[in-house]
This record gives C-alpha cells, sequence and structure tokens, in this order.
C-alpha cells in the first residue's frame, strides 16, 4: 500500500495537492518536489475527512525542494479518500 499524491494546483508562487493513505500502516507521503526553487513560506494543512484527525497528519519536511508529510498508524487512520489538502505558498517580497 502507499500514500498517493493528487496535485489540485500547480503554479510558480502555489502548490495544492490532496494526500490518500490507502492503509492504516501507510506512515509517509515521501518527498514530494514543490519545484518553488526556495523554501516555502507556509504548508498550510486542510482535513478534509475525519479520518484525517485519527490520522494527526503533520509535516515532517519543508524545504527548497521538498515537503513531506507523516501521520500515525492508528485505527482508521488510512483506506479512505483524499484525507488532508496541503497548500504550499513561495515567500513573497515587494520590492
Amino acid at each position: 500500500m502507499a500514500v498517493s499524491i493528487t496535485n489540485v494546483l500547480v503554479r510558480p508562487d502555489t502548490l495544492v495537492i490532496d494526500v490518500t493513505a490507502t492503509a492504516d500502516a501507510d506512515t509517509t507521503t515521501g518527498l514530494v518536489p514543490h519545484g518553488m526553487g526556495a523554501a516555502p513560506a507556509i504548508a498550510l494543512v486542510t482535513p478534509l475527512l475525519s479520518a484525517a484527525r485519527v490520522s494527526d497528519w503533520i509535516v515532517e519536511t519543508l524545504d527548497a525542494t521538498n515537503i513531506e508529510l507523516t501521520k500515525t498508524t492508528g485505527a482508521g487512520s488510512g483506506a479512505a479518500g483524499a484525507q488532508v489538502r496541503v497548500t504550499v505558498l513561495r515567500p513573497h517580497s515587494i520590492i
């Protein structure tokens, strides 16, 4: 089994993905490239299903090239549709 990532929106300054765990034992998304060329300013994790509260998704890695999420293995934490939507925003500056 695995965790799957579905791109919802991909732009130079914004990445929005849906995260689905196919089994309770699935614990990580692995490294997901965001393509922003800089460490993002923010990663917002929004629950889409009640299973997201059991899963307790957290951002494990957020660097200049990748984002990685992990979750718990509690009963009911997998085998559901997209549990969380993650919005990653590039740093912004006005010069």
